[in-house]
């Protein structure tokens, strides 16, 4: 009869455990969220930290550059990753068409605008960010060479002799960043002349680096006079006091940052809470402050260091998916181009 009291006792708790699975499935389980972020680590964790917060979900965070997570995720085939915070659209659109998402329609994304989601559900839009030349005024101001010479407004600025060694660019093959700069100028101009470009900018430049912050980092120390990297990673040296001038090209390639829930993960109620979450205004707001990029959301006010950028003036015809679609060609024609 003891034993038979046992089974039963442990019949009626497996049972009541499942009913509370069903019954409230947004509950909180023990296993950590694990989130590919694709932008810089601090502030992830200030997003991740006010969602635990909120929720008591517990995360772990893995840092990769755009070009790492592509490969991770696609070459290798990577599993146990619940969701991919940050990076461009188009690394969000070659997950989806290779199979790797799962669709979610946040609650929160219907005041998203359409340019800024995926029409099926596979990734929303989480911020937006915008190329810049950005220029440290004091390694320019001091260098005799350059003191003379307007700033650069233009990429084929940056191709002056005196800049020779000067600057540098993102690597397209590891860089979100670079591979933005690389496909929004085959939009723009077409495929040889981008990669003709980019070619050129690269023999100018000291080397090329593996992520866009790393350039702005260099830029911000005084080690080059230029880069080309996102506006916001160069307004957080900025308005951390050093004198970094931002400008936009005319027609300058941008991003919208997404985030998408992969099929390979093991916790989907909580990376669904993750995106409603990174969607509200309350984490726009917060995001927007610590990471210089523009919320998604119509009605927050721009950052003061935002307020001067006029988005029109952008290449406005760029598109993610097209970007997502020529990436190994485009790559493929930059490789090329480097052997000789």
């Amino acid at each position: 009869m003891r034993n038979r009291g046992i089974i039963i006792v442990v019949v009626v708790v497996a049972v009541l455990t499942l009913i509370s699975i069903y019954i409230y499935p947004g509950q909180q389980s023990n296993q950590p969220l694990t989130v590919y972020v694709i932008f810089q680590e601090d502030e992830a964790r200030i997003l991740l930290e006010k969602f635990k917060k909120e929720t008591g979900q517990s995360y772990e965070v893995i840092r990769m550059s755009g070009g790492e997570a592509s490969y991770h995720l696609l070459s290798m085939n990577k599993t146990g990753i619940d969701v991919v915070l940050g990076g461009p659209a188009d690394l969000h659109e070659q997950l989806k068409s290779n199979g790797k998402l799962v669709r979610y329609s946040s609650r929160m994304s219907d005041q998203i605008p359409e340019v800024y989601k995926d029409k099926f559900g596979y990734w929303t839009g989480m911020y937006m960010g915008a190329l810049a030349i950005g220029v440290n005024e004091q390694v320019w101001k001091q260098d005799s060479q350059l003191a003379a010479l307007p700033l650069p407004e233009r990429y084929e600025d940056l191709l002056r002799p005196e800049l020779k060694g000067k600057i540098e660019i993102p690597d397209p093959e590891t860089s979100g960043t670079g591979y933005t700069l690389l496909a929004s100028l085959a939009q723009e101009r077409g495929e040889k002349k981008a990669v003709e470009l980019m070619h050129a900018l690269k023999m100018q430049s000291s080397a090329t680096t593996f992520s866009g912050i790393s350039s702005a980092q260099r830029l911000a120390v005084g080690e080059v006079a230029a880069v080309i990297s996102f506006m916001g990673d160069q307004l957080r040296f900025t308005n951390s006091g050093y004198s970094i001038h931002s400008s936009i090209p005319p027609q300058a390639g941008w991003e919208i940052g997404a985030i998408s829930i992969l099929k390979s993960g093991d916790n989907k109620a909580a990376a669904e809470q993750l995106v409603d979450f990174v969607l509200s205004k309350d984490a726009q707001t917060d995001y927007m402050n610590s990471a210089f990029s523009f919320p998604v959301i119509p009605n927050i006010k721009t950052h003061p260091l935002l307020a001067s950028v006029k988005l029109e003036e952008l290449l406005t015809t760029y598109h993610f998916d097209i970007a997502a679609e020529q990436r190994e060609d485009l790559l493929g024609m930059w490789r090329e181009a480097n052997k000789h």
